[in-house]
């Protein structure tokens, strides 16, 4: 297909990342916008939110042969809104020259759309002005290929403000990814830990000049900025000594511990001077007490946790949340202003990890307020778009409400920040309020929604990854290929005797659920006389109990892996039926092991078994082999035939596992007695193995089920 030609002045439909494509027209930019490097690129004006960007020549289409297929794929308000002004705008130029220059930067007038500066023409005669959309005006700027190549004109300007409660802000007036005019620090910078935050971080700090050492628990995470210039630290004491300032971001008041007092940790790279700036969002007595022995080694310590998601971490534009050494924060002014748009100063250390959660406690409450709102919308029949808008309309429009209500209302649930980070810290937020005797009752509700979601998402999902490692290695117990022999099953021996004076002594070899070989020898009592017996060559005897015991096992592997990692639970009651299923199986596995197959002595008699020996057993000789618990047994029965004279009063025995002396039972057209009964068995040690892997699993289930059922109860849900 022929790429098609395009030119200043085209309607065209551009696309930007996930966003639809959407309608503009090809203009010139103003001089003070340079033109990205790199791919070919066409500056573009879009009708309906009077943004504009540079797109990419393959994510631009003509207008008018695109225009029904457009259509058709979105069916937005805004969007129809932007077709109807391109529409409008071709009736009224219709045999007009059009002017295709976009002003100079004096003219264009600069906007705050919530947290993000964008640009929008002044409003002329022949064009009214749409209301821009802030989440996709907000889109177009953090999209930009190089803005601050882009943008080289803006300058963003810092203010620092006293406050009433004595702390201090450094704000940017825009956007750090939007403006090259930060004059990056001299000092070397440590990073330790590239999770959802800390990417987006390093990234803002290599773009913005900065030297960086960077260390992560998974080396793998450092490579794309190794690549990017950045510097590989082998442990968080080799970054510490080697950097001026060190910045960590880690997951939890644990794993901040651990990275500092763990071995070749922080602690001991500190040195008198060096700094330390924990960036983790923790309890204030998790970082008081790491403030505590940074200070100790003669180091600088300031926490300053971060509010935002991984999206405002990629588009430097966390809020920044600091207390502890008021000279470091200084010190670490460019860094802030590359990560952020604006950064507290909160007095000593812990002030700002209470700020935070309290700040998340809000932030989480809110989103559960959403979500039941949302889902009341839903079961009561009202719009959940129109609730949506509603709210856009009022005192609670923001740029979080719409970007997470649209997210849910198009199903896509991709986590920016993980439910169960949002838990941990309600969880705090709600000790915090705890110490000081302080009710948070708003905020314990939203914590066991949130916990119970995160039962539901996260760790249902990992109860499941952990059963199905267990029962995958208790499959393999039952038939364990030998390396190097192209998938055959191991074989092992087994002797089976009793102690003192053997009546019976058999060697089996046992290869997964088949018995391949097998040696009797019988002593017989009444003469001492020596029997041998083995089995045909041609011949194997499956042991049913083990071929059960594992498709049972495979049943259940099957049913924890039906659902894909992604799948995610929404209800107890889901979980819970799951559950039953798999402990059906399982329980069955275990008792096909656990509990012998009960048998008569005529069902004994006519069984192939007794077809498998060379020489042929006797007729007075009946032998069974079978799994009892983990063992491997062997029953020999010496019988005697009945005359037809004998005085005894026939009786026949019915079915058992061990049949006793004096057992009688009828076969063909005789009679038979038991006079001997011989038992030998011998452990096998896989089969113990899996018995275990049995336990463990079931124990798991059970566990899973009664957290289940507690939050199923507290929420009024009935499991059954």
């Amino acid at each position: 297909m022929a790429a098609v030609s395009l030119r200043l002045g085209d309607l065209v439909w551009g696309k930007l990342g996930r966003y639809p494509p959407w309608p503009g027209k090809i203009v010139n930019p103003p001089k003070d916008l340079k033109k990205p490097r790199g791919k070919k690129c066409f500056f573009v004006k879009f009708f309906g939110t009077e943004d504009h960007a540079w797109i990419k020549v393959e994510q631009l289409k003509p207008y008018h042969p695109h225009k029904e297929e457009m259509i058709k794929i979105n069916k937005g308000k805004r969007f129809q809104q932007a077709v109807d002004a391109v529409e409008e705008f071709l009736r009224k130029t219709k045999g007009k020259d059009q002017d295709l220059t976009i002003p100079e930067s004096s003219t264009v007038k600069r906007v705050m759309t919530g947290t993000v500066a964008g640009f929008k023409w002044p409003p002329s005669v022949s064009e009214p002005v749409k209301d821009s959309d802030p989440h996709f005006h907000h889109f177009l700027l953090s999209q930009t290929e190089k803005p601050a190549v882009c943008y080289q004109a803006i300058t963003k300007k810092l203010k620092v403000c006293e406050e009433e409660t004595g702390s201090t802000s450094i704000q940017a007036a825009d956007s750090t990814a939007v403006n090259g005019s930060i004059t990056p620090t001299d000092k070397k910078i440590g990073f330790l830990g590239l999770g959802l935050m800390g990417s987006g971080i390093v990234s803002n700090l290599l773009k913005m000049g900065h030297t960086v050492t960077v260390w992560n628990r998974t080396a793998e995470k450092c490579d794309l900025f190794i690549q990017e210039g950045a510097r590989l630290g082998r442990t968080p004491a080799e970054v510490v000594s080697t950097c001026d300032i060190t910045f960590a971001c880690v997951s939890d008041p644990k794993a901040a511990k651990d990275l500092v007092l763990g071995p070749s940790g922080v602690l001991q790279g500190i040195r008198p001077g060096k700094c330390y700036v924990d960036m983790s969002t923790v309890d204030a007595d998790t970082v008081t007490e790491l403030a505590q022995v940074i200070v100790s080694r003669g180091g600088r310590f300031l926490e300053a946790p971060v509010s935002g998601n991984q999206q405002l971490s990629n588009d430097g534009m966390l809020v920044i949340l600091a207390a502890g050494d008021r000279g470091l924060y200084e010190d670490c002014s460019s860094c802030f202003q590359a990560m952020g748009k604006t950064s507290f100063f909160l007095g000593e250390v812990g002030n700002a990890a209470k700020m935070m959660l309290i700040v998340n406690m809000v932030q989480g409450s809110f989103m559960a307020t959403i979500a039941e709102g949302l889902t009341l919308a839903q079961v009561t029949g009202q719009s959940q778009q129109t609730l949506l808008d509603i709210l856009n309309q009022g005192q609670l429009a923001s740029i979080f409400l719409d970007q997470k209500c649209q997210n849910i209302l198009q199903g896509n649930f991709k986590p920016d920040f993980y439910l169960k980070y949002i838990q941990k810290d309600l969880r705090l937020a709600i000790a915090l309020g705890d110490s000081v005797n302080h009710p948070t009752p708003m905020a314990a509700a939203a914590n066991e929604e949130e916990e119970f979601k995160w039962l539901l998402q996260e760790e249902v999902h990992a109860v499941l990854r952990q059963l199905q490692d267990i029962l995958k290695e208790a499959s393999h117990r039952f038939a364990l290929p030998t390396s190097g022999s192209g998938g055959a099953v191991k074989q092992e021996n087994f002797v089976l005797s009793t102690s003192g004076t053997d009546q019976v002594k058999g060697v089996m070899t046992l290869q997964g659920d088949a018995l391949c070989q097998a040696d009797v020898t019988l002593k017989m009592p009444r003469n001492n006389q020596l029997l041998h017996f083995a089995f045909r060559e041609d011949k194997q005897w499956k042991l049913q109990q083990i071929q059960d015991a594992r498709n049972h096992v495979n049943q259940a592997i099957y049913l924890l892996m039906n659902r894909d990692v992604n799948y995610q639970f929404k209800t107890g009651l889901e979980v819970l039926k799951l559950m039953d299923a798999v402990m059906l199986q399982l329980s069955r596995a275990r008792n096909r092991l656990t509990t012998p197959a009960t048998l008569t002595l005529p069902e004994i008699a006519s069984s192939g078994l007794t077809k498998m020996f060379t020489p042929a057993l006797p007729p007075d000789i009946l032998v069974n082999f079978y799994i009892n618990l983990n063992k491997l047994c062997l029953t020999v029965y010496q019988l005697h035939v009945m005359q037809p004279s004998t005085t005894k009063n026939f009786k026949p025995a019915g079915g058992s596992v061990l049949h006793n002396p004096g057992a009688m039972f009828e076969f063909g057209s005789q009679r038979y007695e038991v006079s001997h009964v011989h038992k030998v068995e011998c452990v096998v040690p896989w089969l113990n193995d899996a018995l275990v892997f049995f336990t463990v699993s079931l124990q798991l289930c059970q566990q899973l089920k009664d957290k289940i059922s507690v939050f199923s109860s507290y929420w009024n849900y009935k499991p059954y």
